[in-house]
């Protein structure tokens, strides 16, 4: 699925290796979920713009991934299977870029409330007394 909005700070072959990472660390398989990645890589796309360093660091990074990828699978990232992609992040995953991409995936995804519907998690709810201590938290389906 192609995003309506742009990325502002990373070419189209960038931003397709920044969604594939991103969703490799929020690997779900609900397609709602899927489609979800896109708005948190343009959310890290937006917050590129005013810190050059980080976005030269970032660029940098996804277009040493890809490199990767095609030296020793030929094909991209994005077009590897998941489990080879998990092998490729496995070598830079002590990296402050991966470190970092993993916070900013994580803390972003997880506060959507469209992610929160998706999961069934109740979110806001709890506020007003409706939520999971209320209603047995181990009655979700936490999948």
């Amino acid at each position: 699925m192609e995003p309506v909005e742009t990325f502002q700070t990373l070419l189209p072959q960038e931003a397709k290796t920044l969604v594939a990472v991103m969703t490799r660390i929020v690997p779900h398989s609900d397609a709602t979920l899927q489609k979800l990645v896109w708005q948190t890589a343009l959310a890290y796309d937006s917050q590129l713009v005013s810190n050059v360093s980080g976005r030269q660091e970032v660029r940098k990074s996804l277009r040493e991934l890809d490199i990767q990828a095609r030296q020793t699978h030929s094909q991209t990232f994005c077009d590897l299977s998941s489990d080879t992609q998990d092998d490729l992040l496995k070598n830079i995953e002590d990296t402050s870029f991966f470190q970092t991409l993993i916070n900013v995936t994580i803390s972003d995804f997880y506060n959507r409330h469209a992610v929160w519907a998706a999961i069934g998690y109740p979110g806001l709810t709890q506020r007003d007394g409706a939520g999971y201590l209320h209603n047995g938290f181990d009655n979700l389906s936490w999948d």
